[in-house]
């Protein structure tokens, strides 16, 4: 803030000077109870609102602003030490969900190839239980011819 105000008179007329100004208390951490002039017609909230400021020629609080800086400084650093541990928590929250989304990245890779090996294994067994029953109709078919044919013996079966 400027310690003065080339402000010129706007639509209401007003002039912005030290004799035309109200005395405020400042509530903000550092300058808490000291004592400034500011136009009337100032408003924290209105950008287009005059901006004249000084400082009040001492730079002593008054009383009241001094006897409430300490309780409201030790108010602002409890905050302030809330805000911090919230933080940090917060830091922990994010750090415990990034952890989680890796371990579930790395459960679904796993998943992956668990699916893909049972499809490979599930397509061996439909193989090999095609090669068995082409086995047992094989065997059941050689039982059949050998119990047919009783004359030809084993001898004869054997190559010379």
């Amino acid at each position: 803030m400027s310690k003065t105000s080339n402000y010129l008179p706007n639509s209401d007329g007003h002039f912005c000077g030290v004799e035309n100004c109200k005395i405020r208390t400042s509530l903000k951490l550092h300058t808490f109870g000291r004592r400034f002039y500011s136009c009337r017609y100032w408003s924290p909230d209105d950008d287009r609102a005059c901006k004249f400021f000084k400082w009040l020629a001492t730079s002593v609080c008054c009383a009241c602003g001094a006897a409430t800086a300490p309780i409201v400084i030790a108010k602002f650093n409890r905050l302030k030490h809330a805000v911090d541990v919230a933080n940090e928590e917060s830091k922990q929250a994010h750090a415990l969900a990034a952890a989680a989304l890796e371990r579930e990245r790395v459960t679904e890779r796993k998943y992956a190839r668990a699916k893909a090996t049972r499809m490979i294994f599930e397509e061996k067994a439909k193989k090999l239980t095609i090669a068995l029953l082409v086995l047992g109709v094989m065997f059941l078919v050689l039982l059949i011819l050998s119990t047919r044919f009783r004359e030809v013996k084993i001898r004869q079966m054997c190559l010379p």
